[in-house]
């Protein structure tokens, strides 16, 4: 086979190649010389610039120096205010001494006066004049009468004495006394060849140059260069700044010559270098071609051999076309491997995602960096927060929409979330981590983002959003800001926490960990006293029972508790139901089993808040209640039950109230006196007869000083020590640990 390969591989190498080098040297040669320009013009701009500075700087601290004594000299005040005239000597000695104080302390200075209007009295360091007098007549005249004049003025001629020749300089008059400045002016005049002199401090006069106008277009500097002299002929101008301070304009550049001819010798020798590598490539693309066609004509013998085994060409063909078909199988399993890739690659982050927020994966800045990069995520952040949606009636929502729309609604949901976020200008990490939870990574870029005033404003937006666009809402939990990457795990947690308490804040809302974790109280102490007495208030037909349900359901309204403490409370009642039952009659408990409990579970399984939950539990409670008292009532005894039940309150203190006792006072035998009140009220009358004594103790030590002895005869004891032991074996702890205890409560 004939190398034609070789002698197109070589023909195609050298136009490229040529045009390559061609373009490198160009653009090296233009770049370098943009480059240099652009470095000579910043570095004119930063001097002009710092010239202006040196002499807006030394004029604001003669300005300064100036305000400072019209405020704080009493001898100014008294020169301006002369309300005693016969100490006018003393008066304006002072002034002078410390106008010339002034002077001695600001070089720059070139003279200072004062001007007082009501009598037109004019001071200056060595002189008093009247205003029709003094040689600075006009300027006084038009600064003090022009209120708005308050910066400096124009170049112009003035001498502080009669005998010195005028020089040029600069004023500024500032109104006396403050703050009003109505009893006349301060004028300060300022050489100019002073200012001058800093720009002969810095200008290196063989490199640059300088020009400096006045607002009426006077050069100003250089001195000695003639008027008509223009910019073009001092050189190149790079710069025009005007000083709004001063009013002047300041015209930098570079002078003709350096520029060019650096520029130039640094053109001839890149386009000497270009010449050489643009050979140095010719030589080395022979040789590199020569080489390299070798393992080329190896594969084209290959590929002829395989195509000799397989099949034979066809006519026209050629070598390249079985390496198409080749490329073209690549290519094809190159797309199914990159769709797997990123199929791959979305798990893979939701993998990493839900390992680092768990806190499974705790990594540095730089392993934070390289995992955003490969999620092509951004990774730069100042502060970090975690947020956990949950869609609000989950099981409405699966009912409601096919499996295909409910990932379509979860798809809008991120794309929300996402668009909001980028409307604020924060970029928001959000994946789904279970059916009903959203989490959602916010990082903040500036301070001002991370405010939590602005995080759940937009939170309230995208939940607003849904609530408004959509036909179901979200609760949004929120964690706290962190700077550390390892602390996102317990922002996350914290979020999920405050999720936990939409049993009490109900549905639709942005609960912050921050101010929930502050309003609840987790203190469940008083329910579960609470439940104890109803259940006690039930066994014995108390009619507060009803009163007392309102009274829990009133505390579950109005505390703060986790979802998880309000199905444990709820949970605790009913077994505590459920013992308090199993005395009573057959009739009851079956009530219970078949209508009452059902239906306490139905509302504990899918009740999300205490809105939902609270109703259904209440009412069942008040059927049971109302089912019992009818049962109890149908029994002909009951009036007699309920009559020793009430002989017992009543006569509880009583040491020696018993059943006989009992029998006597009612004429019945005490055993059916006993088997009656177990089987209308579930319980022994000695157990009810102890349970009133300490729950009447425990009263009395609350909400009475007693001493043991006492309370324990007023309960029926004759002897603390019983009184105590009986105590201790009902509540758990001794009467005085009792009281220790609740007190401190």
């Amino acid at each position: 086979m004939e190398k034609t390969w070789y002698n197109r591989l070589l023909m195609s190498y050298f136009p490229i190649l040529f045009i390559t080098v061609s373009i490198i040297i160009f653009v090296s040669v233009s770049m370098m010389s943009e480059i240099s320009i652009k470095e000579t013009e910043k570095a004119n701009r930063i001097f002009a610039k710092y010239v202006i500075d040196s002499m807006e700087t030394s004029l604001k601290a003669v300005e300064r120096v100036i305000l400072e004594e019209a405020g704080n000299s009493d001898a100014f005040y008294d020169f301006f205010e002369m309300k005693n005239k016969s100490e006018g000597g003393m008066v304006y000695y002072e002034t002078s001494k410390e106008l010339h104080k002034i002077l001695d302390d600001n070089p720059m200075i070139q003279s200072i006066y004062l001007y007082r209007a009501q009598d037109q009295l004019v001071l200056t360091t060595n002189a008093i004049q009247q205003l029709d007098n003094f040689q600075d007549k006009e300027f006084v005249e038009e600064s003090f009468g022009n209120p708005n004049n308050t910066g400096w003025s124009a170049v112009r001629m003035y001498s502080g004495l009669s005998l010195q020749p005028k020089e040029k300089v600069i004023s500024i008059s500032k109104k006396a006394l403050l703050p009003f400045g109505n009893q006349g002016i301060i004028v300060v005049n300022v050489r100019v060849s002073s200012l001058l002199r800093i720009v002969d401090e810095m200008i290196n006069a063989d490199i640059t140059f300088m020009d400096i106008r006045d607002a009426g277009g006077q050069r100003v500097y250089p001195v000695e260069l003639e008027e008509d002299k223009s910019l073009s002929a001092q050189g190149s101008v790079i710069t025009d700044i005007h000083s709004d301070v001063i009013g002047w304009n300041f015209v930098s550049g570079i002078k003709g010559g350096r520029m060019f001819n650096w520029v130039s010798a640094i053109s001839h020798i890149w386009l000497g270098i270009g010449i050489a590598t643009v050979l140095f490539s010719i030589i080395y693309t022979l040789y590199v071609t020569r080489r390299n066609y070798k393992p080329i004509e190896g594969i084209m013998q290959q590929i002829n051999k395989y195509q000799s085994r397989s099949a034979p060409r066809g006519k026209g063909g050629d070598e390249f076309s079985f390496i198409g078909k080749v490329l073209d199988s690549l290519m094809e399993q190159t797309n199914r491997y990159e769709k797997q890739y990123q199929e791959d690659l979305i798990i893979r982050r939701k993998q990493f995602f839900l390992e680092w927020i768990g806190g499974q994966s705790p990594m540095s800045r730089q392993e934070w960096a390289a995992h955003m990069n490969r999620y092509k995520l951004p990774s730069s952040y100042t502060r970090l927060i975690v947020c956990v949606a949950e869609i609000d009636g989950f099981p409405n929502f699966q009912q409601s929409y096919s499996v295909t729309d409910q990932n379509l609604l979860k798809f809008a949901l991120t794309n929300v979330a996402q668009e909001l976020a980028d409307s604020e200008w924060l970029t928001v990490w959000a994946e789904w981590i279970s059916d009903k939870r959203l989490s959602i990574l916010l990082m903040l870029h500036t301070e001002e983002d991370a405010k939590l005033e602005g995080v759940s404003d937009l939170l309230d937006r995208f939940r607003t959003w849904v609530a408004v666009n959509l036909k179901f809402s979200l609760t949004v939990g929120v964690g706290r800001s962190t700077e550390q990457l390892t602390e996102v795990c317990n922002s996350f947690e914290e979020a999920v926490t405050a999720l936990q308490y939409k049993m009490s804040l109900g549905n639709n809302q942005v609960i912050r960990y921050e101010e929930i974790a502050a309003a609840s109280s987790g203190d469940t102490h008083k329910y579960f006293q609470l439940m104890d007495a109803m259940c006690h208030e039930f066994r014995i037909s108390d009619s507060s029972w009803q009163l007392h349900v309102d009274q829990f359901a009133e505390y579950l309204e109005q505390d703060v508790l986790k979802g998880a403490e309000i199905h444990h409370l709820l949970q605790y009642g009913v077994r505590l139901l459920e013992r308090t039952l199993e005395g009573l009659s057959s009739d009851i408990i079956e009530y219970w089993r078949k209508h009452v409990l059902p239906r306490l579970t139905e509302a504990l399984d899918t009740s999300e808040t205490t809105e939902e939950l609270l109703p259904a539990v209440v009412s069942s409670l008040k059927q049971l209640h109302s089912q019992y008292v009818s049962l109890r009532d149908a029994k002909n005894h009951h009036q007699l039950a309920s009559d020793i039940r009430h002989y017992i309150e009543d006569n509880y203190a009583n040491p020696d109230l018993s059943l006989n006792l009992i029998s006597d006072q009612f004429n019945v035998n005490g055993k059916y006196c006993s088997h009656l009140f177990k089987e209308v009220y579930g319980m022994k009358f000695v157990d009810f007869l102890m349970n009133l004594r300490m729950e009447q103790a425990k009263k009395l030590l609350l909400q009475t000083e007693l001493p043991l002895q006492d309370i324990s005869e007023k309960v029926g004891y004759t002897h603390s020590i019983s009184f105590g032991r009986t105590f201790k074996k009902v509540v758990g702890v001794t009467p005085g640990d009792y009281r220790k205890y609740m007190q401190a409560e």
